[in-house]
């Protein structure tokens, strides 16, 4: 698999900071993870159209991971005069998500196909895609992909929780969110992921979703992450990409 971090800020944006979103891209498909503010954009910087994405997968309702979900899939009509992705939700979101659609540019001239997936179900694709909840909105979910032994996992916003460090052992990456330096409800601080990581085998994280108080710090922060868990951990820059 090959990862690009397209987006790696969260609701307030953050100079050369796009808002949430990961393409991750296999032999066979391109799969995008969220689509904030910005990230049509960040991915045709790196060659990936928006006519060339074939799934999008969808963490929550929150802005910062949806806003440019219309534009993406306006920016597909007008190259190909058709968008025909499919969408990946959580239980409940879909219909949240077309509302929201027809607010703002004329949902129904895309073809889309959506498919909720629960949280412990997995979608068999060129990889396996397997849903997990999160502790962050009523209906939100991080996504486990998997291909040829190699796996990789976005959690999207979330608390740490024990069904994210489950769902992380023994994968070859975790991409969390590092929202804020205190605790705030729905989101993680350096010191909670550090407490409920220290004894969790994962090859290497990456560090995302980072408000300005982070953003201004990710470098140490993420140098005593790795010191004192002891695991790789890499704070996520725009246009970042990894090969897992």
């Amino acid at each position: 698999m090959k990862i690009t971090l397209l987006g790696t800020s969260g609701g307030i944006p953050i100079t050369g900071r796009a808002q949430s979103g990961i393409l991750v891209e296999t032999s066979e498909n391109k799969i995008l993870l969220d689509c904030g503010m910005g990230i049509p954009l960040r991915s045709a910087e790196r060659g990936v159209m928006a006519e060339d994405i074939d799934i999008v997968c969808i963490t929550h309702e929150h802005l910062d991971h949806i806003q440019d979900l219309p534009s993406l899939t306006k920016a597909s009509w007008l190259r190909r005069d058709a968008a025909n992705y499919k969408i990946i939700t959580p239980p409940g979101l879909e219909e949240k998500l077309k509302k929201f659609w027809r607010s703002v540019d004329e949902y129904e001239r895309s073809d889309l196909e959506f498919e909720a997936l629960e949280p412990g179900e997995e979608l068999e694709e060129t990889a396996s895609i397997e849903a997990f909840q999160t502790e962050h909105t009523e209906i939100s979910q991080g996504y486990k992909l998997s291909i040829d032994g190699k796996s990789v996992v976005y959690t999207g916003d979330t608390e740490p929780s024990r069904i994210v460090t489950e769902v992380s052992k023994n994968v070859d990456l975790l991409i969390h969110e590092l929202s804020f330096l205190e605790r705030k409800e729905g989101h993680t601080n350096p010191q909670d992921f550090i407490s409920k990581f220290s004894d969790v085998k994962v090859d290497r994280f990456i560090m995302t979703h980072f408000y300005p108080e982070i953003a201004e710090r990710a470098e140490e922060i993420t140098d005593k992450i790795e010191k004192d868990i002891g695991t790789p951990t890499l704070p996520a820059d725009d246009l970042q990409t990894v090969y897992i």
